[in-house]
């Protein structure tokens, strides 16, 4: 089922190009048996501020339906360039997913910072005064604030507490590794490290594990992680126990538990950052005052996780630093989830890693443009089969180039031409490739990032896709600074940035003016990437740059 709610400016504009402004909009669309996905460009009501709002809601009691948390690469970390992150869309793509949401903040190491659990099986511990999402096996959500509470124990009854999990360790350290995280422990040898092979396993919150050491090495890194085994690691007071507390054949029992108590049956877990709903009420949970101001109060984009009353879970992102959506501030994220009648909800990470993304394609715009590696997701999938419904169609697109800004109609026709009957048509679920922008449920694509992409639009089980490419917009912003040549007293760089409302580097003239000096070029020429620079010779100790572009305001810059 679904309700398409448009200005009359969309009936009206069938494959002609259009403004960048984003016309207040809502669709309802099934992705599968039980899971629902909403999309809102501009709230009907709100003021002018364009925003567009992605919504999932899963009934994780409905037959078929699975929630998992999806690991980047199935693996912590890896040697490669994203130190084994993945994007959103990758993670849907290969696991052939409903739908995968960005999941919790990281490091660009590939840690999650929080509490990690897929198939029942820990991989990270929980951060202090985080938040954290769990489900159990029978659909049950839970939300709340968790210690990590792990230690090692020996025959004699000593033990020594195990501070984290898959993880770098820190100084006066133990921390444990699994074969979650990779071939080896990749550690320096500036510490100490024990095999310890498991008679059960894998590692699970309130499930003893017994197992014998089958090695210490002393003042040794990068240890190998053979399935069936856990490596401790140890630096400083940690590393002490190793080569004084641990010998070949000890027989030792290892604990993982989380406080408060009643997260034994978590099969699911990802971290966020604060609670924005406790029990039905707003409740914007954060201690840290520094972080209030930049983290809370601003708009960024946003990626949340809530439950409602009935046990439906819902998944959010709202997309910003862009021109047809500028993000929200917290407070207005627990709004939004409030309204969808959250009682429970926290927030994940935003910024450049808020992804919604479906096997197919991407369905919100995510502020990089093309898709950020992250540490983990959450992904919905329906194992029951679906009836085939499927028809021939292709997508009609009026032009291939678009700028940054502006927007296109694309329309569904039969492979003939003709188009396809509406109400046939408005079931199809849009989403795009590549980065180069975003697409509505209307099937209206807007311009952002430069880059060639493509459309998708799916159609009962037929997916079609037709290229499209953003080019940059005429310039609308314009920044410069001055630094000084440290080997020449007298001497400074203008370094210069042209680019568009959406951060697309432009080409274009510069004319500068120096006061108190002289440049090496009036006039300079910035390149595909918006970027270029000049010298100045500076006549004394003070002095000033002026720039000029086209229509936009001059800029007058003082040397730093």
């Amino acid at each position: 089922m679904q309700h398409s709610r448009r200005s009359i400016v969309f009936s009206l504009i069938l494959c002609v190009l259009c403004a960048s402004v984003v016309d207040a909009g809502q669709w309802t669309k099934e992705l599968a048996p039980g899971v629902t996905f909403t999309q809102i460009t501009r709230t009907p009501g709100e003021d002018a501020v364009p925003r567009v709002i992605n919504i999932l809601k899963v009934d994780p009691k409905a037959p078929g339906i699975r929630i998992q948390m999806v690991l980047g690469g199935d693996k912590v970390w890896d040697a490669d360039s994203t130190n084994g992150r993945e994007t959103v869309g990758s993670m849907a793509k290969r696991l052939d997913a409903v739908a995968v949401i960005n999941g919790d903040f990281f490091p660009f190491s590939g840690d999650p910072l929080n509490l990690c659990i897929g198939g029942g099986e820990l991989i990270s511990e929980p951060h202090e005064n985080r938040s954290v999402f769990g489900l159990t096996s029978d659909g049950k959500c839970l939300f709340d604030r968790l210690e990590f509470d792990a230690k090692i124990t020996l025959p004699d009854g000593k033990w020594f507490p195990i501070r984290g999990i898959n993880r770098p360790r820190g100084q006066n350290e133990l921390v444990a590794f699994t074969p979650k995280f990779f071939t080896s422990t990749c550690t320096k040898p500036d510490g100490s490290e024990a095999v310890v092979k498991l008679e059960n396993g894998p590692v699970k919150v309130g499930v003893p594990l017994k197992g014998t050491v089958s090695s210490v090495k002393s003042d040794s890194g990068d240890t190998a992680i053979a399935d069936g085994t856990i490596v401790l690691s140890g630096w400083g007071t940690g590393s002490d126990f190793i080569k004084e507390s641990l010998h070949e054949g000890m027989a030792v029992n290892i604990e993982f538990n989380l406080k408060p108590a009643g997260w034994e049956n978590i099969t699911e877990a990802v971290g966020g950052a604060c609670r924005i709903i406790r029990d039905g009420k707003i409740a914007i949970e954060m201690e840290e005052e520094h972080v209030v101001a930049l983290f809370v109060n601003t708009t960024h984009p946003r990626t949340a996780i809530g439950s409602t009353r009935d046990g439906k879970i819902v998944m959010v992102t709202v997309d910003g630093r862009q021109s047809i959506s500028t993000g929200f501030p917290l407070p207005d994220l627990a709004k939004l989830m409030l309204a969808q009648g959250c009682v429970q909800a926290i927030n994940l990470d935003g910024g450049g890693s808020s992804t919604m993304a479906t096997s197919f394609g991407t369905i919100n715009c995510p502020s990089d443009g093309p898709l950020r590696p992250v540490s983990d997701g959450l992904a919905v999938f329906q194992d029951r089969t679906v009836p085939d419904s499927a028809r021939d169609f292709k997508i009609a697109l009026p032009t291939g180039t678009v700028e940054s800004g502006e927007s296109v109609q694309l329309t569904l026709t039969d492979p003939d031409g003709n188009p396809l009957d509406a109400a046939v048509a408005s079931k199809a679920v849009w989403c795009t490739n590549g980065g180069a922008g975003f697409v509505d449920q209307s099937g209206l694509f807007f311009g952002y990032k430069a880059a060639k992409g493509e459309v998708v639009a799916r159609l009962g089980s037929n997916v079609v896709s037709v290229p499209i490419e953003t080019i940059p917009a005429p310039a609308g912003k314009l920044s410069a600074k001055v630094t000084a040549d440290p080997d020449m007293p007298n001497r400074g760089v203008l370094s210069v940035a042209l680019r568009d409302l959406n951060a697309n580097g432009v080409r274009g003239e510069i004319a500068v003016q120096v006061t108190g000096g002289t440049p090496d070029s009036s006039v300079i020429v910035t390149g595909g990437d918006g970027k270029a620079s000049t010298g100045i010779t500076w006549d004394g100790t003070t002095g000033q740059v002026e720039i000029r572009h086209g229509t936009l305001k001059p800029l007058v810059i003082q040397p730093s």
